[in-house]
């Protein structure tokens, strides 16, 4: 990372977010920078919903309410929800192999490839609910460069908000907590990030004014245009 690299990270009672009071969080502060995926690197809420709703016709369960039940939840968590008959671990992966096939209804986020490949390599990693296939799937769709560590649905037993994803993100660095910053884009995985000690930043509507945060960015655009030369 470079030494020079400075965010603008606002607080969280800023109408505006480019007018209000601002806190700068120098990146140099921290030894490692750590993203979630989905809706925070990509914009695969279309991806997720066909594929989803595919299953769930296939499965004679209603897709509304397969929808409203995946929030918050890996695949694997979400088939034990509300298929208990179902393999777990078998459905899990046909719904990612939908997700694969859906994959051209990915949507890129605005700055956020530009910021991530701006962070050297060792020191970023993803951490996601999806499994590695699909999760490989969205970062070769959005032109992002896959990281040396990636915490997956398959690398854990239990998904965010529990703590278990980044603390195995942790373990993997032997890295101490208050080292490594976050950024989500969902209270479920500021819940995660916080839990496990780390600082953690907001990312896009969904995630201002969570009182656990460092703080909140409209979109990764601004971490650009406010980085020094």
């Amino acid at each position: 990372m470079n030494d020079q690299t400075r965010a603008t990270i606002h607080s969280h009672n800023d109408s505006n977010p480019l007018d209000g009071v601002t806190i700068e969080t120098q990146l140099e502060g921290y030894d490692h920078v750590a993203f979630d995926l989905d809706g925070t690197l990509v914009d695969s809420r279309a991806v997720v919903e066909s594929a989803l709703r595919r299953w769930a016709l296939e499965e004679r369960i209603c897709p509304d309410h397969a929808m409203r039940m995946s929030a918050a939840r890996r695949d694997i968590e979400l088939v034990k929800a509300i298929a208990p008959g179902l393999s777990p671990e078998r459905e899990a992966a046909r719904i990612a192999d939908y997700e694969i096939q859906a994959m051209s209804l990915l949507r890129p986020i605005q700055g956020a490839a530009e910021f991530y490949s701006s962070i050297p390599d060792e020191r970023r990693s993803i951490v996601t609910s999806s499994t590695r296939a699909s999760a490989i799937a969205r970062l070769e769709a959005a032109g992002i460069s896959y990281p040396r560590i990636m915490i997956a649905a398959e690398d854990v037993s239990h998904g965010k908000p529990h703590p278990q994803p980044y603390q195995r993100l942790l373990l993997m660095l032997r890295m101490a907590p208050e080292r490594c910053l976050v950024f989500e884009d969902t209270q479920t995985g500021i819940e995660a990030a916080t839990a496990a000690g780390c600082d953690c930043v907001g990312v896009g509507p969904g995630a201002k004014g969570h009182a656990d945060t460092k703080g909140w960015i409209e979109s990764f655009r601004e971490l650009l245009a406010y980085r020094p030369d």
